[in-house]
C-alpha cells in the first residue's frame, strides 16, 4: 500500500497563511510601537515648551544656579498641554538657571514600557533646589479690573449719570465680576468733581481697585428761549463696547508643529467677556486665525471678536509660536505667508454719501498669496468694495475688516455722522 503524504498542498497553503498572519501581527505591533514612540517624543517636547509658561503662570523665580523639578501632572492640570497620549506618561521637567539667571528646560518622561528619556530619574546634585510656593499654592496676584466706558466723564448740572459698571477677572478664581463693589456718589444737581471707586477681592484676599472721575460743570447761560415745539424724547442707544479679559495676559503659548493651539475658555488663553447691558457674553466670543493644525514652524495669530446685542464689537489679538518637536516633522514648504496687515488710517469720520479709499499694507512685501478680503461689520452704516473703497450709507459706527487667506487681519473703525 502506498504511504499517504502528510504535507499535502492544502496544508502547505494553510501553514503559509498562518505564517503570513503571524508576520502581519508582529509587523503591526512593531509599527504601532514605533508610532507610539514618535507620539511620546512629541509629547516630551510639548511638556518642555509648556514649562516656561508654567513657571510664568505660577510666579516661580529661580535665582542664579538654582534648579526646580516640575511634575508634568502640574503642567497638565493648568491645561498648558493637550495630548491624547498624556495619560500614558509620567515624568517631570527640570528647570535650571545659570550665572546670568537664564533658564534652561529639559523634560524627562516614561511612557508605558515603550519610551523613556535618557537620564530619566536623575536630577542636578550641585545646584540649589528651589522649593518656593507656586502661585496656585500661595496666591499673591491681584485680580484684573476694567471699567466699561470712559474713566473720565464730563456732565452738566441737571444731566443724569448712567453707571456702566465694570468687569473683573482673576488668574485663579476666574470671572469675579459679581464681587465688584462701587463706593462714592455723583450729584448731578451740584457742580463739582466726583470719584467712584471700584474694588474687588479674590478668594486669597488680593484686592484690586479702579477709579472713575465724573466732572459736573455749570451750564452756560443761554438766552431766553422762544416758544418752540417740544421735541420728542429719543430712545437711549447702547454705544458701549463689551469688555474681553484674558485670565493671564502675560502668557505666550509655544506648541509643536503638527498640533493645534489651545483656545479653550479655561486654557492658557482663557478669557471672559461681559457687556454693560447684556451681562456675560463669553459664549459669543468668536476666535479666528490660525486655529487648526499647523505644520510649519513660525509665529501665528489668534483673533478674538465679541459683539453685544446692539452691535458694539471688541477685538483682541493673541500670538503664539510653533516649533519643531521631532525630526519626523516635515520641513516647511517654500510658501511665504502673510505675517501682518495694516490699514491706514485705523479710524475715520465720514458723512453720508461720501467715499474714502483705505490704504492696505501687507507684510512681508514678497508674500506668496496677497489676496485680501474686505468686509463691513455693519453695511447699513458703510460698505466696502474689494479694493478697500468705503462708502458711507447711514449714521453710526462700523468696522471695516481686511482679512488675508491665512487669517491675518486689520481693522479700521468708520464713524458716519
Amino acid at each position: 500500500m502506498e504511504e499517504t503524504k502528510w504535507l499535502t498542498k492544502g496544508k502547505i497553503i494553510i501553514i503559509s497563511l498562518i505564517l503570513l498572519v503571524i508576520i502581519g501581527i508582529v509587523s503591526g505591533i512593531f509599527i504601532y510601537r514605533a508610532n507610539l514612540k514618535r507620539d511620546y517624543i512629541k509629547f516630551e517636547n510639548q511638556i518642555k515648551y509648556a514649562a516656561p509658561n508654567y513657571i510664568l503662570k505660577e510666579k516661580i523665580k529661580l535665582d542664579k544656579n538654582e534648579w526646580r523639578k516640575i511634575n508634568i501632572k502640574d503642567i497638565l492640570a493648568q491645561k498648558l498641554v493637550i495630548n491624547k497620549r498624556s495619560s500614558d506618561c509620567e515624568g517631570y521637567v527640570i528647570v535650571e538657571s545659570n550665572d546670568k539667571k537664564e533658564n534652561s528646560y529639559n523634560a524627562y518622561i516614561k511612557c508605558k514600557n515603550i519610551y523613556i528619556t535618557d537620564n530619566y530619574g536623575e536630577k542636578p546634585t550641585i545646584k540649589k533646589e528651589n522649593n518656593d510656593k507656586t502661585q496656585t499654592e500661595d496666591d499673591t496676584i491681584k485680580p484684573e479690573i476694567e471699567l466699561f466706558g470712559d474713566k473720565k466723564i464730563i456732565l452738566y448740572v441737571g444731566d443724569s449719570y448712567n453707571e456702566l459698571g465694570a468687569i473683573a477677572n482673576d488668574n485663579i478664581d476666574g470671572d469675579i465680576t459679581g464681587k465688584i463693589k462701587i463706593t462714592g456718589n455723583v450729584d448731578t444737581n451740584k457742580q463739582g468733581t466726583y470719584e467712584l471707586i471700584y474694588s474687588v477681592t479674590d478668594n486669597a484676599g488680593n484686592k484690586a481697585t479702579a477709579k472713575r472721575t465724573i466732572i459736573v460743570n455749570e451750564k452756560e447761560k443761554e438766552p431766553i428761549p422762544q416758544p418752540t415745539p417740544q421735541p420728542q424724547p429719543t430712545p437711549s442707544i447702547d454705544t458701549t463696547k463689551p469688555l474681553l479679559i484674558f485670565n493671564d495676559d502675560s502668557l505666550y503659548q509655544t506648541i509643536c508643529a503638527g498640533t493645534s493651539v489651545n483656545i479653550s475658555i479655561n486654557g492658557p488663553y482663557g478669557y471672559v467677556a461681559r457687556d454693560n447691558v447684556d451681562g456675560n457674553i463669553t459664549s459669543k466670543v468668536k476666535i479666528t486665525g490660525d486655529t487648526g493644525i499647523i505644520s510649519n514652524v513660525g509665529t501665528y495669530s489668534l483673533y478674538y471678536e465679541v459683539s453685544d446685542s446692539s452691535g458694539n464689537t471688541t477685538y483682541k489679538t493673541k500670538n503664539f509660536a510653533v516649533k519643531s518637536c521631532s525630526s519626523t516633522i516635515e520641513k516647511p514648504d517654500n510658501t511665504i505667508y502673510v505675517s501682518s496687515l495694516s490699514l491706514s488710517p485705523n479710524n475715520r469720520t465720514m458723512t453720508i454719501n461720501t467715499t474714502f479709499q483705505l490704504t492696505l499694507t501687507i507684510s512681508p512685501s514678497n508674500a506668496t498669496d496677497k489676496t485680501v478680503k474686505f468686509t463691513s461689520s455693519n453695511s447699513s452704516v458703510a460698505t466696502v468694495d474689494s479694493k478697500g473703497l468705503v462708502t458711507a450709507k447711514g449714521k453710526g459706527t462700523t468696522n471695516i475688516i481686511a482679512t488675508s487667506t491665512n487669517g491675518k487681519r486689520a481693522v479700521c473703525t468708520i464713524t458716519v455722522k
